[in-house]
């Protein structure tokens, strides 16, 4: 039987195919919510295992979070299915390219901004709406230790996420007055087929600075989504959640 941390929660998770979002979903269901899961990517097994398990509980929805008529559509679905969504995890995301700004092109960095703020930005917009009708909600933006902190290089990646972290505290000011709670995580070094795209010399250096000594896995992030997005979290408004291991408190 599901939990009840989520009663009532009608959501949408983006980058549910794996990872930090499969985990999520998994999370969301077993603690009472409906979910409409999405991603560009077909769903990977662990997601796949939480479709079976959890039946009208969750339904999957391919989605290109850079479309705003892919959000028009998923939106329709999920009002069809569940109703309105009270709440939303902004978690699909690009890594870049890897270079610094004098190597990087111009279509490198719109690449990663639209992945990462815009496609953020789509789904804000597409939900808030609802949410202003209901009379509350709760967003959950996931940006990255990179997006408060500096590391060299991949200028791409540091420049979406430090926009998407500074865009959740305006979002987040501008809409507590409709309780409507707007807060960042920042993980750190997961494992996640995103995360498995760095070189060993950069894996070896994110270890290196995380001061538990290993990567994560996806469900030790998942919990705190599961938090932000539970009316335990009534008066955490404009956060910044890091699940990094330590590092940003180097």
């Amino acid at each position: 039987m599901p939990g009840e941390r989520l009663s009532g929660k009608i959501a949408i998770v983006t980058g549910a195919a794996t990872g930090i979002g499969a985990a999520t979903v998994r999370d969301f269901c077993e603690n009472g919510a409906q979910v409409v899961a999405t991603d560009i990517a077909e769903p990977g097994e662990k997601l796949a295992q939480t479709l079976s398990d959890h039946g009208e509980r969750v339904r999957f929805e391919k989605l290109d979070v850079r479309s705003q008529e892919d959000w028009d559509r998923v939106l329709a679905v999920c009002h069809e299915a569940y109703g309105t969504p009270n709440v939303l995890f902004n978690n699909a995301g690009a890594l870049g390219s890897g270079q610094p700004i004098h190597e990087e092109t111009v279509e490198g960095m719109e690449a990663a901004l639209a992945v990462n703020t815009i496609g953020m930005f789509l789904g804000m917009k597409a939900v808030i709406p609802g949410m202003l009708e209901l009379g509350g909600g709760s967003i959950i933006n996931t940006s990255s230790v990179w997006g408060i902190y500096a590391a060299p290089a991949n200028a791409a990646y540091h420049c979406s996420k430090g926009a998407a972290h500074q865009m959740t505290k305006n979002a987040a000011v501008t809409y507590a007055p409709h309780n409507i709670r707007v807060n960042s995580l920042l993980p750190g070094y997961v494992d996640t087929p995103m995360s498995r795209g760095v070189t060993p010399q950069e894996a070896e250096t994110l270890i290196q600075f995380t001061p538990m000594g290993r990567r994560a896995e996806p469900e030790e992030v998942s919990g705190m989504v599961v938090y932000l997005a539970s009316d335990e979290a009534s008066f955490t408004v404009g956060g910044t959640f890091t699940v990094d291991g330590g590092m940003a408190a180097l």
